[in-house]
């Protein structure tokens, strides 16, 4: 079995020339196809895999995150810090080492780093990587780890960098003053047919027609060949395939006749008229094609997604039927990692629809699993909503998390003070812990966590039941203000043996104590100084 599975692996890539061949043009819209996802790895076949990262399925059967480390693929727990345009990028002389050392003083393993489609596909089939190349040697300097923001579309301030206006992409089928490969939005009764109008007096970021034949190939090439490049790297580990992209969340979207066509093409196929169904179901078509072509290029690392803000996720009705997306497309559009963003209000609602889909346990035994692309920090989100955001990612069992962003957190800045060592403390306390965050499934072990206190809320980690790691916080609709009180906590055994129970509070080491308990026992304790911005990790373990 064991050689079969090598022998396979081999042949996968030996093939790449052949898959290749199969981009070659786009294949009819809405066509059946077997899609591909990331490979899968059993654990006790970990070491054989062709690459220096991937998913494996560990003994309990969790999917985890794996990188290899001298010729041996050890456990890699996700702590990444995003970059990119708006803190980093628009200095031309940035000095990536700095910001990477940085970075990696905060306590982080990795780099989320924005990049635009165009950046590595200068013109029509000219891939150049010079750039990309210069962000993932120094982040390999830094020892750090690079996963790609890929941008597919522009935005109305500066992404990419040579302007919207210029993109190649947007002018591959120019008629009649109008650039057909975009997306036409409606605003106040005006639909916008050109990205220099559409910037000028329409303020909204130009979207691609992703169906468009011209769009649609290209995209396919660009991925594979991005998986590609970067198939032999030992930094690169994935890429988050799309920034917020779908449908505009302007009107009914799209007025452009190509995508009014598509629609139409649809109704033929499916016997359908829901025009959103239309959007949802075109958005994930399109995104399998992408998933697979990508891992045509590259079976093991990972692809991520994120939606428009969270309110498709959260399951706002106005904004799905809008975007064609909601918290299935993670699912429905073949990603492997659930992306989505955690940002104040609907942050918390958008927790609520992915769990809501991704139940009974999804996010830790099948594919998407949770890997969040964007807490906010700083002025984005307050340090209860942060530390709660991060605590609820845990709680799931979510294989890491990306904080948005470097530029609330970077050395020198006046005002990051207080955010950067909330993460400083956050990822510190994350890394002794990581053992059992890592490999740990959502419940208690042989040691369970309970308080008297209502409004506080207890969750569990364990490993094998012999190790448990209980989050503290309060839910996210209480607020009394930062009062300090004492926290009484009930442990009671499941499992009769000697303890060692270490408290972590707000990422900050508190103490440690032995305990000696009975099956069923319950054991007191009572934690001074707590309030409603606190978290509290309680490392439990025979």
């Amino acid at each position: 079995m064991k050689r079969e599975i090598i022998a396979l692996t081999v042949f996968i890539f030996s093939g790449m020339g052949k898959l290749y061949s199969q981009l070659s043009s786009a294949p009819p819209f809405m066509t059946r196809f077997t899609p591909k996802s990331a490979v899968v790895t059993d654990y006790a076949y970990k070491d054989t895999i062709p690459s220096y990262c991937g998913l494996i399925r560990l003994p309990n059967g969790k999917i985890a995150f794996m990188t290899k480390e001298n010729g041996r693929m050890v456990p890699f727990y996700i702590r990444a810090i995003e970059t990119g345009y708006w803190d980093t990028r628009y200095d031309p002389d940035t000095d990536y080492d700095k910001i990477f050392a940085d970075m990696r003083e905060m306590g982080a393993n990795t780099a989320y780093v924005m990049i635009h489609w165009e950046e590595i596909e200068i013109s029509d089939n000219c891939f150049d990587y010079t750039f990309a190349d210069h962000i993932v040697e120094a982040a390999a300097r830094q020892q750090l780890k690079v996963n790609w923001i890929l941008f597919l579309h522009a935005q109305k301030n500066g992404v990419p960098s040579g302007g919207a206006e210029n993109m190649w992409t947007f002018h591959l089928d120019d008629r009649d003053s109008c650039n057909y490969t975009m997306q036409w939005p409606m605003k106040n009764g005006e639909v916008y047919k050109n990205v220099k109008t559409l910037l000028r007096k329409g303020g909204i970021r130009p979207l691609h027609i992703y169906g468009h034949p011209e769009i649609f190939y290209r995209i396919r090439r660009m991925l594979y060949n991005l998986a590609v490049h970067y198939r032999e790297s030992k930094t690169v580990i994935g890429v988050q395939l799309g920034n917020e992209e779908g449908f505009s969340f302007l009107d009914e979207s799209d007025y452009n006749p190509v995508t009014r066509k598509l629609y139409e093409e649809w109704k033929l196929k499916t016997n359908k008229t829901n025009y959103p169904q239309f959007k949802k179901e075109a958005m994930n078509w399109w995104w399998k094609q992408f998933t697979t072509s990508y891992h045509e290029g590259d079976p093991y690392k990972i692809l991520s997604f994120n939606l428009d803000a969270a309110q498709a996720e959260a399951g706002d009705p106005e904004r799905v039927a809008m975007t064609g997306t909601s918290a299935a497309t993670y699912s429905d559009g073949n990603l492997d990692v659930i992306g989505t963003m955690l940002y104040k209000q609907w942050g918390y609602k958008a927790l609520q629809g992915l769990d809501a889909f991704y139940n009974e346990g999804r996010y830790n035994y099948e594919l998407p699993i949770l890997i969040p692309s964007e807490i906010g920090i700083g002025r984005f989100n307050s340090s209860k909503d942060f530390r709660g955001f991060v605590l609820h990612s845990l709680e799931r069992g979510a294989q890491g998390f990306g904080v948005y962003c470097y530029g609330e957190v970077k050395k020198g800045l006046p005002d990051s003070s207080n955010a950067r060592q909330e993460l400083i403390n956050m990822f510190a306390a994350i890394k002794v812990n990581e053992d059992v965050i890592y490999s740990g499934l959502p419940g208690a072990g042989y040691m369970q966590c309970y308080t008297t206190d209502s409004l506080f809320h207890i969750s569990h980690l364990n490993v094998n039941g012999e190790r448990t790691l209980a989050l503290l916080y309060h839910p996210e609709s209480f607020n009394e203000g930062g009062v300090s009180r004492k926290l009484p906590l009930v442990l009671k055994a499941r499992q009769d043996g000697n303890y060692t129970v270490t408290i972590y509070k707000n990422g900050l080491f508190s103490y440690s104590r032995q305990i000696s308990v009975l099956r069923k026992e319950e054991l007191s304790l009572v934690l001074s100084d707590i309030t409603s911005e606190d978290v509290i990790f309680i490392d439990i373990h025979k």
